[in-house]
């Protein structure tokens, strides 16, 4: 199994990402009675439209993934299976593809829709350095992550 390839980014440049999105991110966990609702689902309870990119460890590496396109005050469920990952990392951005809430860990994306393996070397690879926050699912096979403006 290869290494995870996570970058942090330092305080000051998270400091200046969170200030100026101005979206909390609240994870709430939420049991499921059924296997077939298992996965992981993320909910824009916010008034806008809101694209977001996944980010999970693999055997194969740190896999990258988006897009899914979430409206205002509605949910998509991200992974369909149940989760056997304790640490998921998301990315979220508007409809302009501004970065609407920063992180602490660094992986790549590109504009269009995409599955990328390893998260570090972007620019040298032709893809989009972006800030992904971490979800801790506590090792439960379901989750439910909420995103809302302050």
């Amino acid at each position: 199994m290869r290494a995870p390839l996570l970058k942090k980014r330092n305080k000051d440049q998270r400091t200046r990402r969170n200030t100026t999105a101005g979206i909390l991110a609240v994870c709430a966990f939420l049991a499921f009675p059924s296997v077939a609702e298992a996965g992981l689902r993320v909910c824009n309870g916010s008034v806008d439209l809101v694209n977001v990119a996944i980010g999970y460890e693999t055997d194969e590496g740190v896999r990258t993934e988006g897009w899914w396109t979430i409206t205002s005050n509605a949910c998509s469920q991200i992974l369909q299976e149940a989760l056997t990952s304790r640490r998921y990392y998301l990315h979220v951005a508007d409809g302009f593809s501004e970065s609407r809430l920063g992180g602490d860990i660094t992986l790549c994306i590109r504009e269009e829709k995409f599955v990328l393996y390893d998260g570090d070397q972007c620019w040298q690879r032709g893809l989009i350095e972006a800030d992904f926050f971490q979800i801790e699912t506590e090792g439960a096979q379901d989750w439910t992550v909420l995103l809302s403006y302050d």
